[in-house]
């Protein structure tokens, strides 16, 4: 009897044994991963453009002679009220300028005499050439130009690099009935306008060009 009290004590103890690593794998407390991914907080860039007129140039070319010869030149002073936007182009759209005809450079100090006073000085009022950005974007703009009392609208081919802005239109000087303007600088600068055929040609269609570098601020 103690014999077998003894073996079925030994039983029990195996039979313990070999139940512990199930038990252990079964009723353990399952564990958590408490920690939780980090996410990093994403700060959009925000930037604002403004107008520079230390990075602004206008041009023109005006055009003589039957072959139209070109003639280029610019405005020394361009006076810009521009706007400051996140937009680039709203800077510009709706702003107005006014480029004092004193200051016309054809890169040639005899023409240019004559161009201010009998060219621009045979125009009703016209000290200052004005005029205002109605809009502009990717795809162009329309501008309004006031010169001889007259105001003229035109369509301008838009082109964009990194913050600089280019804009090239055409005018026709006939389009502000300054046909007075052009007879009177075709009679000073005959001998330039003549040419060999014998005919003084002053063509009324002038290219205009405007490019501007905006400045940037990112914060």
């Amino acid at each position: 009897m103690v014999l077998k009290s003894i073996d079925t004590m030994k039983n029990r103890k195996l039979l313990m044994l070999g139940l512990l690593p199930l038990i252990m794998a079964c009723g353990g407390a399952e564990e958590t991963d408490e920690s939780t991914d980090e996410v990093d907080e994403v700060v959009e860039e925000v930037c604002t453009y403004s107008y520079n007129a230390d990075n602004t140039i206008l041009t023109w070319t005006a055009y003589k002679l039957t072959n139209k010869t070109g003639v280029d030149g610019s405005f020394n002073e361009i006076n810009v009220e521009a706007n400051e936007s996140e937009d680039m182009f709203g800077v510009l759209s709706g702003a107005t300028f006014e480029i004092p005809v004193a200051s016309v450079n054809s890169q040639d100090d005899v023409r240019d005499p004559k161009i201010r006073d009998s060219f621009f000085g045979s125009m009703d009022s016209t000290l200052s050439i004005t005029g205002e950005v109605i809009s502009i974007d990717e795809t162009g703009a329309t501008i309004s130009i006031t010169m001889n009392g007259v105001s003229v609208e035109y369509q301008g081919e838009v082109t964009v690099e990194d913050e600089t802005i280019t804009m090239n239109t055409t005018i026709d000087i006939l389009d502000f009935d300054a046909q007075k303007s052009m007879d009177a600088i075709g009679e000073v600068c005959e001998e330039k306008h003549t040419g060999d055929d014998g005919i003084n040609k002053f063509w009324s269609d002038v290219k205009v060009a405007v490019q501007t570098k905006l400045d940037k601020d990112c914060k």
